[in-house]
């Protein structure tokens, strides 16, 4: 009869699940910025926002267990497989392994399934774990500002003293821009998925030729039955020579290969690979694989020196109106950058609150925690926003009363 050292195996059977925790937590947090409701996120103080060095501490951590399971159950298994009774089932280890790779998949899938009540009940249990891991945290964000990882904060507080010196608005904007463009990622350049200007594979040649018309784009991605099923990108150029066929007219054959990149490209990276693939434009796909945005050549290069209207953009004001001197109403889509130039405000005035918003809507979700009602109020600093439409999905107009 075969002695199975009981305390070893608890121990390894331990050190997996706490792998497997710490490998649910990634994955929840992972997939947090692609959940399509954020405001049922609900106001709880179990919700811990994490930065880019406390994700690589949680990483490396998750990593040290699985490693020291990995070695303990190795030891184990050699000292099992040295008895008679064993010796003829060498495959177990594999038989294992493979079940461990097999296990830490399914909780991922869920966990990014169930991310915000995730993040959300394990608050309690993080929370400590993250404060015991300061120190660590402290050093591998050094080491990962000093390997380029990090934005490293001596490049931020160069770029705020090369903006006290320049002249103008205008060169502080482009200092900013090349300070920060090469930790600038593609999710945060993108145009975002409800933006995209797409069509269907199933249109005939003369529904196709109207849309593109009206879309006024020169390059359009073409899908399959959803967004998330891109087959190409069309080039209006293609469709020159062919103006004169029928609807019957097979233009599907005039797509060019899309190219898909994930939401954390780095611009600097993704402008080399524009260079070399000669395309102007890039599906950003997030970690399941669907369609997060779309980004060209001008979104990177706006990134440095601002907005670039051309000939056939829109000269289209920011959508609100000023009641008195010291209330507006704006629409709930207007950028954020937009809404603090208009005010006057400094463009950090909500950077505590904003998280990963783009829009005011957005900012007002985050401040909320949740989707507002029409009528409610909300009070940040000097300003107080109150919803004055919303539905189901969005808020739609916010009324701002400035202190």
């Amino acid at each position: 009869m075969v002695q199975i050292p009981t305390p070893e195996v608890v121990a390894v059977a331990v050190l997996l699940l706490f792998s497997l925790f710490f490998s649910a937590v990634r994955a929840a947090y992972a997939a947090i910025p692609t959940v399509e409701v954020p405001w049922e996120r609900k106001p709880s103080a179990d919700y811990i926002p994490l930065d880019q060095a406390q994700r690589l501490t949680l990483s490396l951590v998750q990593r040290v267990f699985t490693l020291l399971a990995f070695l303990l159950g190795a030891r184990l298994f050699w000292t099992l497989l040295e008895t008679a009774e064993l010796r003829t089932y060498p495959w177990v280890p594999v038989a294992v392994l493979l079940f461990w790779l097999w296990l830490d998949a399914l909780v991922r899938f869920y966990a990014g399934r169930h991310a915000l009540p995730l993040v959300q009940r394990v608050g309690a249990v993080l929370g400590p774990v993250m404060r015991l891991a300061n120190p660590l945290n402290r050093r591998l964000a050094a080491l990962a500002t000093r390997w380029g990882v990090l934005l490293p904060e001596g490049a931020e507080a160069a770029a705020e003293r090369l903006e006290k010196q320049s002249e103008s608005e205008e060169e502080r904007d482009l200092l900013r821009g090349l300070a920060t463009f090469g930790q600038t990622t593609a999710r945060q350049a993108m145009k975002p998925r409800l933006n995209i200007t797409a069509f269907d594979m199933e249109l005939d040649f003369h529904e196709l030729m109207d849309k593109i018309n009206k879309s006024g784009y020169s390059r359009v991605p073409v899908y399959q039955e959803t967004l998330d099923s891109v087959e190409g990108i069309l080039y209006v150029k293609d469709l020159l020579p062919h103006l004169h066929r029928d609807e019957h007219f097979a233009w599907q054959k005039l797509m060019r290969k899309a190219y898909f990149i994930p939401e954390s490209k780095r611009l600097d990276d993704l402008m080399q690979e524009f260079q070399n693939r000669r395309v102007h434009m890039a599906i950003v796909v997030d970690e399941y694989g669907g369609t997060s945005g779309l980004i060209t050549l001008e979104d990177i290069i706006e990134e440095i020196f601002g907005d670039i209207n051309d000939e056939y953009d829109e000269e289209e004001e920011v959508n609100y109106n000023q009641v008195d001197d010291k209330t507006f109403v704006f629409e709930g889509k207007v950028l954020i950058n937009d809404f603090c130039r208009i005010l006057g405000l400094e463009s950090d005035y909500f950077e505590e609150i904003r998280g990963s918003s783009e829009s005011l809507g957005g900012l007002l979700l985050e401040l909320f925690s949740r989707l507002p009602r029409t009528g409610e109020q909300a009070t940040h600093r000097d300003l107080t926003f109150k919803v004055q439409s919303a539905d189901k999905k969005r808020i739609k107009k916010v009324r701002v009363l400035v202190s």
